[in-house]
């Protein structure tokens, strides 16, 4: 047995939970199964979260979600009599009857004192977990209380307020301990405090981020960071935060370093560097701001960054429609318009610029061209000719402009 639970299930919540290292966290899922398979409850439970997408562990772990399997473990590590299993269970809405009719205890609170005395003992995930159920008020039903077991109202919301006050010393062990992620409900609590129990603590939110960042946390050194880089003065700490986050595999700290390098205010401009920024941040498949900027830089072909239009297609289209954002669209627009990177296609170009919910040269230039022309669409001159004049400025749509006129009967047409 190890100190907590059997060997695999501590060596499990050292690979997963306490550390950042992706090659540990892959070698132990196999492992975790083969204890699960053989009978170990906490290894199924353990083994269920890491099918149950990136709010249960650091989200880049090189999990992949499957809620049919996630759903099967949870509730075979009830039936293996896990304690965990049986809190975790409720905190996901398992814990259905049939469930507590098969568990291995006598009811809720012996389940939890289970939990309760391996996080007195140490265990981070237990002192997490034993939090969670003071921060989500799973203790009320633990308990077994409701309004009805208070001599007043006033007495039950006390209770619910000094039941969720709870969570902070149990969050803040496992988070000064080790384990990074106990970190995340401690700052919610603060940043959002809990409506009629809990006001808000911005500053305490921001000291949960510092700690965790000073404990080299990477999720916490881009939150911090990204904090930083909008308090004047402190741009190249907040920018330090932020690189040292993606070099140790917080891959959307991309972002913001190459932003930096791309805007130049905080450090010399370098658009070589940014794009290389970005392209380390595409390994996160579903931010879509390192999409969006290296498919700009790619698109825009400016000091030092080659243009390629197809690549700026390919990246912008992802952008669009797997992290759903409309950013790239006067981009995307024009590329289809004029065919850069990809085939012409004014109809899905007009479709791109009207979707955009925002003002530019770009998507008014394009939109001129397409009323002007008739391009999928009946010629509109005078409508064609008021997009281009919201561009004016813009070199394209001043030439444009200078191809039409007004008539004695201030009819646009063309010269």
């Amino acid at each position: 047995m190890g100190k907590y639970f059997s060997d695999i299930v501590d060596q499990a919540l050292e690979d997963i939970y306490y550390c950042y290292d992706n090659d540990r966290a892959a070698r132990i899922l196999e492992p975790l199964r083969a204890a699960a398979d053989a009978g170990d409850g906490d290894a199924s439970y353990i083994f269920s979260r890491c099918l149950s997408g990136p709010q249960y562990s650091w989200r880049y772990h090189p999990y992949r979600d499957n809620d049919d399997l996630a759903d099967e473990y949870i509730k075979k590590s009830i039936r293996q009599g896990s304690a965990m299993g049986v809190l975790g269970s409720m905190r996901c809405g398992m814990f259905t009857p049939e469930m507590e009719a098969v568990m291995h205890f006598r009811d809720l609170q012996e389940a939890w004192d289970s939990v309760l005395k391996k996080a007195q003992d140490g265990c981070l995930f237990c002192q997490n977990m034993i939090g969670n159920t003071y921060f989500w008020l799973d203790i009320v039903k633990i308990q077994n209380k409701s309004a009805d077991s208070f001599p007043t109202r006033d007495a039950f919301v006390q209770y619910l307020r000094e039941s969720t006050l709870a969570c902070i010393p149990w969050f803040e062990k496992a988070f000064r301990g080790g384990m990074g992620f106990a970190g995340k409900n401690l700052y919610n609590l603060y940043s959002s405090g809990e409506e009629g129990l809990v006001a808000p603590q911005p500053e305490k939110a921001a000291q949960v981020a510092k700690l965790g960042a000073d404990l080299g946390y990477p999720e916490w050194m881009e939150t911090y960071g990204t904090s930083l880089l909008k308090q004047p003065g402190r741009e190249m700490d907040g920018l330090n935060y932020c690189e040292n986050a993606a070099k140790k595999g917080q891959l959307s700290a991309w972002y913001n370093v190459g932003l930096a390098y791309q805007n130049g205010k905080i450090v010399q401009k370098d658009y070589r560097r940014a794009l290389e920024c970005y392209e380390k941040g595409l390994a996160d498949p579903e931010k879509s701001g390192c999409y969006c900027k290296a498919g700009e830089l790619y698109f825009l072909g400016e000091d030092g960054v080659a243009q390629d239009y197809a690549r700026a297609v390919q990246l912008m289209e992802h952008a669009h429609d797997h992290c759903q954002t409309n950013w790239v669209n006067d981009m995307l627009g024009t590329c289809c318009l004029f065919g850069y990177g990809c085939p012409k296609d004014p109809v899905r170009a007009r479709a791109l610029f009207q979707e955009a919910d925002y003002s530019s040269d770009l998507k008014s230039y394009g939109l001129g061209v397409i009323y002007t022309e008739g391009l999928g669409i009946p010629a509109d001159i005078k409508k064609g000719v008021e997009y281009f004049q919201k561009a004016k400025d813009y070199a394209p749509a001043k030439e444009a402009l200078l191809h039409f006129k007004k008539t004695l009967f201030g009819k646009w047409v063309r010269k």
